[in-house]
């Protein structure tokens, strides 16, 4: 004992003697998070720059980090003479549609899965998580043949069914994480102090589920606004286009206006940025509550 605890404390020692200083690795993990940040943030930094040029200095070579000269006249040929607004309507009903209609399925479904136990009850949330296993292109040519036989091919309307039947799972899932958090003491409680189970719910249970529906609604709005496979593939003409396919559109066979387009993908990304800045609290601990309790 006593030979090997002079042995021991020479090597934690020379263990700390070879450990590399606190400012060291401070300044290591600083270089890190800024090179990571740097990665991340200077693709927007980039369209927006371009954004604000004007069309002669977006071709200029070498190409300089910061604009010459801001103009908006991007933005003005976007917002005026391009259908900009026809095609931003487009995606607004698109977007408001789905997330309503997401957001009262999936809460009614995902509380019924929490509370109630029936046959099949613990092997259906699988089912429809194995569901989102299956890449989006692999349904383009059965939802196509749906839609064809229904008349919905070309027509918003018909976007919204195909929307939801891959959207919905993962929102009843997330929501029937979340109820299953609440104590049934509080409902029990609210029942004895006259409730009817659905004054229950509406009072008690739906407003402790809050983060919850936040984080659903969320998800549904950037997917359904970004969505892009499906509306290409089911949407015919250019009236019914949504954002994603009208951007699109800038680009050409032979010339791109990069100006405008870059213009359009800051205008288009705009609203996602900020429902992030104001709901992102809200949006973290939804997930996190309705993923975590089975």
């Amino acid at each position: 004992m006593s030979t090997s605890s002079p042995a021991r404390g020479r090597a934690t020692a020379s263990l700390k003697r070879r450990r590399t200083p606190k400012p060291v690795r401070l300044a290591l993990l600083y270089i890190g998070l800024w090179a990571a940040f740097i990665w991340c943030v200077f693709p927007f930094y980039w369209m927006i720059a371009t954004s604000l040029r004007a069309k002669d200095e977006i071709f200029a070579r070498p190409p300089s980090i910061v604009p010459h000269a801001i103009t908006l006249q991007n933005y003005v040929d976007l917002l005026v003479g391009a259908q900009f607004w026809r095609f931003a309507l487009n995606s607004l009903f698109l977007t408001l549609s789905v997330t309503i209609v997401s957001v009262l399925l999936s809460v009614t479904a995902g509380y019924a899965m929490a509370r109630h136990r029936f046959k099949g009850s613990v092997m259906l949330p699988l089912f429809m998580l194995y569901g989102q296993m299956f890449p989006p292109v692999l349904l383009l040519i059965p939802f196509y043949i749906q839609l064809k036989f229904l008349g919905w091919l070309d027509s918003l309307y018909g976007l919204i069914p195909v929307y939801l039947s891959y959207m919905l799972p993962l929102c009843v899932w997330l929501m029937r994480g979340f109820f299953a958090q609440v104590p049934h003491s509080l409902e029990d409680a609210a029942r004895l102090d006259g409730c009817t189970r659905w004054q229950a719910f509406w009072r008690v249970i739906l407003p402790m589920a809050r983060p919850g529906i936040v984080a659903v609604a969320t998800w549904v709005m950037i997917h359904t606004w970004n969505e892009f496979l499906y509306a290409s593939t089911f949407i015919l003409s250019e009236r019914n286009r949504t954002l994603p396919l009208g951007l699109s559109g800038l680009i050409g066979q032979y010339t791109t206006d990069w100006g405008m387009l870059m213009a359009g993908g800051v205008v288009t990304a705009a609203p996602i940025l900020l429902i992030f800045f104001f709901l992102q609290k809200h949006l973290v601990a939804g997930v996190g509550g309705g993923a975590v309790k089975g």
